[in-house]
């Protein structure tokens, strides 16, 4: 699927609340990755604004109803369990984890795995994997 504005990105992560209450993003920096949260949230009736990338936080919690979680800067799986993330995890009915690692140790039930690619400065490609 071809995405070709940020306002598109937006709408489609608004309408995968339809489909799924976890979310598996892949992709690089600048993909579009909080952008599509940021319409997951507003699905949920959370505002928008609120949501931002976790990256240097790791966890971002919004009207204690959408976990976000980026684990990009987390080495091992022993540090998602050492830092907590692991049991945030299991407290939540609606993820979206950023940059997901160690998918098969999780044990999310029916997650959405998408992955995120920039074709250019306004378009990006979204892949469900």
């Amino acid at each position: 699927m071809l995405i070709s504005s940020p306002q598109a990105m937006h709408d489609y992560g608004k309408s995968l609340v339809q489909e799924t209450k976890i979310l598996l993003l892949h992709g690089g920096l600048g993909a579009g990755k909080t952008t599509l949260i940021k319409g997951f949230a507003e699905g949920l009736g959370i505002n928008p604004d609120q949501v931002q990338s976790p990256t240097y936080t790791y966890i971002n919690i919004y009207d204690n109803k959408l976990l976000h979680i980026d684990l990009y800067r987390l080495s091992s799986f022993s540090e998602l369990v050492e830092k907590g993330i692991l049991n945030q995890i299991a407290e939540f009915d609606w993820i979206a984890i950023e940059r997901p690692k160690w998918e098969d140790q999780l044990d999310l039930p029916s997650p959405l795995a998408l992955e995120i690619s920039k074709i250019s400065a306004s378009q990006r490609e979204i892949k469900k994997l």
